[in-house]
């Protein structure tokens, strides 16, 4: 019924196309199922991905993690495109002809629209922000499922009056609008649940650079239920801000184009100016306190307790999953007896063998591979701990054949985490460096991935942080206390797909960086190839595997005991 009401959209309007986005009101990276446009339109699920609906066909945008899942899933009237090789703008171009189309103003955000304008415009390309929706559709989560709170002051990084204070002293207008939800969690030391797997209230924030209460804005009223919001905030719905606004006396004010969607931009433009900050947001999150470090340490101890319990278990025919999708619960059931477990940090990536190979896979209810005759399992999965949060891939060896050419390409993956971990560089190194050092060592293998080598996580916030990302057209640059991943992969379409991820801290000592492993999960010795292993490499891989043996023991099984001894440390 919505493909129709579209297409009679675009027929009674003469438009061309309709750009479908895959975000939600604040723009996050992965809103819930029922907020995807796409998800909802076509039931295809992916992070990053846009759709052109055309009246007789429809052409997917993604990025290379999700290509190769689009191509087995969209089959009719369909072209798919890996963004990095063609992109929205280039596509459109390509058809040689005035084309005017139109877009979702609410899910995209000011500085994407204006950059695809920019260059659409002067190829007689128009597209259209649309303020009211054509077909039934929902903006807000289910916001009965909130639970909101307050974190303890024991694991706040920065008290919230400290942190206003600091954004006041910088505001170079009369004040501030943030509308990242990330960024409001985080000032402000509270959470909710009404995303999934994440931990951020749907709300966004307004600081006055006058000495009055700021304004929580959001349409979720249990967040009225924290003391400290209550008594230190004003609560409006976004209507009722937009009128606080229009009826104020202020002028200009400041926002980040990247966060902020189109609609909140052009109806506020109407009557005051909105202009871009220059307060880095992202990079005060990204710069963890010690207390933070501390914490978020202590919740890996808690997180590879629970990942190695789950895989020796699996190793031992303790537990025994159908197929992928319970292999994923498995796990998920193994975490929520952990300490201040609260949620997954992400829709875990269960997959044997071929389906490996795509690398943002997720397993399905139904329909997942069996778990029969299977030769390795990739799991790519984390948590939400009141402590901080965990991502973390490790491939398992489940079948009882003699993998050469998987050890071989698992075995350099592993020695490229080993060099970068005892690599020394300068202490402004930028995050491209980080990246290239993997991609050129592990070249000299004829070992490639088509996704980043990393991104920055939260403390108890977002698993992807958007300071510092590892890629190689990042500038940023890094600083003592980030912590990120590194997952450097190698996938073989048809076949298998491998890859191994830890999260790191840099730690800044005079002039030099280097770079600390805190993940606690042991490597699968099974697919390792000791021959291609120097003297040095194996002595690490046991140091490391004793170091998590030495945080984990006194809570493992007699069972659980013997059997890291035997196949994870003794036999190196």
């Amino acid at each position: 019924m919505k493909h129709y009401l579209i297409k009679k959209f675009l027929k009674d309007k003469k438009m061309d196309f309709y750009l479908i986005t895959n975000n939600d009101l604040h723009l996050n990276e992965s809103p819930n199922l029922d907020l995807k446009d796409i998800y909802k339109l076509f039931k295809f699920d992916c992070t990053r991905g846009y759709i052109l609906f055309f009246i007789n066909k429809f052409v997917f945008f993604t990025d290379s993690r999700y290509t190769l899942a689009a191509k087995k899933f969209f089959k009719k009237n369909f072209e798919i495109y890996n963004l990095s090789e063609v992109n929205i703008v280039d596509y459109l171009i390509m058809q040689k002809k005035k084309l005017s189309g139109i877009l979702d103003s609410r899910l995209i955000s000011v500085k994407e629209f204006r950059e695809l304008n920019s260059k659409l415009e002067k190829n007689k390309i128009n597209i259209y922000p649309q303020f009211r929706n054509f077909f039934k559709k929902n903006y807000y989560p289910n916001f009965n499922i909130s639970y909101p709170l307050s974190m303890p002051k024991y694991l706040i990084p920065r008290p919230f009056n400290d942190n206003l204070k600091k954004i006041k002293n910088n505001i170079k207008t009369e004040g501030i609008l943030i509308w990242n939800n990330a960024h409001v969690a985080y000032l402000l030391n509270i959470r909710s649940f009404e995303l999934w797997n994440s931990t951020k209230p749907f709300a966004g924030l307004f600081i006055s650079k006058k000495n009055v209460k700021p304004i929580l804005i959001t349409n979720n009223s249990n967040l009225s239920k924290i003391s400290k919001i209550k008594n230190n905030f004003n609560i409006l719905k976004e209507e009722k801000f937009l009128k606080f606004l229009k009826l104020s006396k202020l002028k200009d004010i400041e926002t980040h184009y990247e966060f902020l969607n189109l609609n909140i931009y052009l109806r506020i433009s109407k009557f005051l100016n909105l202009s871009e900050t220059n307060i880095n947001f992202s990079k005060y999150l990204g710069i963890k306190t010690s207390k933070e470090i501390k914490n978020i340490e202590t919740c890996h101890i808690e997180d590879g307790l629970s990942v190695i319990k789950f895989i020796i278990d699996l190793k031992q025919k303790k537990i025994k999953p159908k197929n992928e999708y319970e292999v994923s619960r498995y796990l998920y059931k193994k975490r929520k007896e952990g300490i201040n477990f609260f949620r997954n940090s992400f829709d875990y990536i269960s997959a044997y063998d071929s389906n490996a190979a795509i690398i943002h896979y997720k397993p399905p209810p139904k329909n997942s591979f069996s778990s029969k005759n299977r030769n390795i399992l990739l799991i790519d999965s984390g948590a939400q701990y009141l402590e901080g949060t965990t991502d973390i891939t490790r491939v398992i060896k489940v079948g009882s054949k003699n993998f050469s050419r998987i050890k071989y390409f698992y075995t350099y993956l592993l020695k490229s985490l080993i060099k970068i971990e005892n690599k020394i560089f300068p202490r402004n190194v930028r995050s491209s460096e980080i990246d290239l050092f993997i991609r050129n060592y592990l070249s000299k293998f004829k070992i490639f991935y088509s996704h980043g080598t990393g991104h920055g996580v939260g403390n108890f916030g977002d698993v992807h942080e958007k300071y510092p990302i590892i890629s190689t057209r990042s500038e940023d640059i890094l600083t003592n206390n980030n912590v990120f991943s590194i997952e450097p992969g190698h996938y073989v379409e048809g076949q298998f797909g491998l890859r191994i991820e830890n999260l790191y801290v840099t730690k800044i000592s005079n002039k030099n960086l280097k770079l600390k492993n805190i993940t606690l999960v042991p490597y699968d010795l099974d697919l390792i190839n000791f021959n291609l292993m120097t003297n040095f490499e194996r002595k690490y891989i046991k140091r490391y595997h004793e170091k998590i043996y030495e945080f984990i023991q006194p809570r493992l099984s007699i069972e659980h005991k013997n059997y890291f001894l035997k196949n994870l440390i003794n036999k190196i």
